[in-house]
């Protein structure tokens, strides 16, 4: 389960970093902030020093053994924005909203200035019941590239206490491969932020509700500020028409200046503590050379050997040093090639999914055409079948109709030909009659009409007269 968590992070991750994408928080309109008000700010609590690789960066004038960037001398608090640094030092308005955080080859923590504002410009881990969070570098994305001892680890239930312990590194190797990375974002007005654990995420492990605070960006210098439900933080007056390549701070050290007197304060500190651990060498030296025989060895000799002893120890730190360092490259390094390693397998199981799918998908896509050809096959069957047995029983109407037609028409040409047949019948009868048989029968009806006639009481006589004529004529 775990690693099925850890493979869509280490995706995303390999993505952007293949693809050279360094993913920024975005925030409010703070385009136009003067890189000078940085350098003269800021140059009270630190010092600016002019880097080769980075321009000029700011080191704070704190205790660089227990420093550590969004950890020391400061609280998380969940705001609309997400989780949102709340810094208690005066000067905390600055590094831990803009710009980035680097380290040194002397494992000094430096400050990089930028002009975009973001809640915290920090990466997150969680998992074994701790969350995790780091700075993010120069150019580094989200997952990747960050050094192991950047990161710091706390239980789920004190991520929103008001100070954090002391931090020792030691650990961070366990906890880095017992965690993943929490890529939740916020978006707003089209900025994007990263907001570290979600609000109802951090009330599961609280189990009670977490307050939400409101950011105010305030024009009064100094420490941030919760008052009631409000985080106030320091803000400077935008300037319009600036231009930043010409900012510049106004007392800055170069970065081999710095590293001489770096070395210089660590070679006084060790030769105080040379000097403490002297004396009572040097007291019991001088009982033992009263003891001693008068034939002892010079002191010149005594002090090379002394000196050798010390460039020997001096050989040896370095050497442990150099191990260490190497030590911790390479260990930074194997856990790159983890992190590709498990990309390229998760990439290369997404891939075998998908051609899974994809195949699922043809083997369904073709299952349903071949369902559907059925169907089509079906239904064009069962039409053909319908417009058969209609042009079927068109057909036997027209038949019947044809039938009914020739039969009328038969009938007719029988009662024509029956008829014909009488009428031939009737004048042949007619030609075979003769003449006073004609006449008989001519006036055989006038007799029957007059003597219908007669028998008509009330007829009326004109109809009689013509009949009478006309019978006679």
């Amino acid at each position: 389960m775990k690693n099925m968590i850890k493979l869509p992070a280490i995706m995303l991750g390999l993505m952007l970093l293949l693809t050279g994408i360094s993913q920024k928080v975005l925030a409010q309109d703070d385009e136009d902030i003067s890189l000078q008000t940085f350098y003269d700010e800021l140059s009270p609590y630190g010092t600016w020093i002019q880097d080769p690789q980075y321009g000029y960066v700011w080191r704070p004038d704190v205790d660089q053994d227990d420093f550590r960037p969004y950890y020391s001398n400061g609280h998380w608090v969940m705001t609309e924005y997400g989780n949102t640094w709340v810094s208690d030092y005066d000067w905390g308005w600055a590094p831990f909203h803009y710009g980035r955080w680097v380290t040194d080859r002397y494992n000094q923590w430096l400050w990089i200035p930028d002009t975009t504002w973001g809640p915290a410009w920090v990466n997150w881990r969680i998992g074994g019941g701790n969350y995790g969070w780091a700075p993010l570098g120069p150019s580094i994305s989200i997952g990747f590239n960050i050094p192991s001892f950047w990161w710091v680890f706390v239980p789920q239930t004190n991520i929103y206490i008001n100070r954090f312990p002391r931090y020792r590194s030691f650990r961070n190797h366990r906890y880095l491969s017992n965690t993943v990375i929490i890529n939740n974002v916020y978006v707003h007005n089209r900025n994007t932020y990263y907001t570290g654990p979600r609000r109802d995420e951090v009330r599961r492990v609280f189990n009670r509700d977490i307050p939400v605070y409101n950011i105010n960006r305030t024009d009064r210098p100094g420490r941030s500020r919760i008052s009631n439900n409000t985080v106030n933080i320091y803000n400077p007056r935008p300037a319009r028409g600036v231009d930043n390549r010409n900012a510049a701070p106004r007392a800055a050290v170069q970065r081999d200046v710095i590293a001489r007197n770096d070395r210089a304060n660590n070679n006084r500190v060790n030769n105080r503590n040379d000097a403490r651990m002297e004396r009572p060498n040097a007291n019991r030296n001088a009982v033992d050379r009263n003891v001693m025989n008068r034939d002892n060895k010079p002191q010149e000799q005594q002090r090379d050997a002394q000196r050798s002893r010390e460039q020997t120890q001096q050989r040896d730190q370095q050497a442990q040093q150099r191990n260490a360092q190497r030590s911790q490259e390479q260990n930074q390094q194997r856990e790159l090639q983890a992190q590709q390693r498990n990309a390229q397998r998760s990439q290369d199981q997404n891939q075998q999914r998908e051609q899974q799918a994809q195949q699922r998908n043809a083997q369904r896509s073709q299952e349903q055409n071949q369902q559907r050809e059925q169907q089509a096959q079906q239904r064009n069957a069962q039409r053909s079948q319908d417009q058969n047995q209609q042009r079927e029983q068109q057909a036997q109407q027209r038949n019947a109709q044809r039938t009914q037609e020739q039969n009328q028409q038969r009938e007719q040409q029988a009662q024509q030909r029956a008829q014909q047949q009488s009428q031939q019948r009737e004048q042949q009868q007619r030609q075979q009659m003769t003449r006073p048989e004609r006449q008989e029968r001519v006036q055989s009806p006038q007799r029957s009409a007059e003597t219908r006639s007669n028998n008509n009481a009330g007829s009326s006589r004109a109809s009689g007269g013509r009949e009478s004529r006309g019978g006679r004529g």
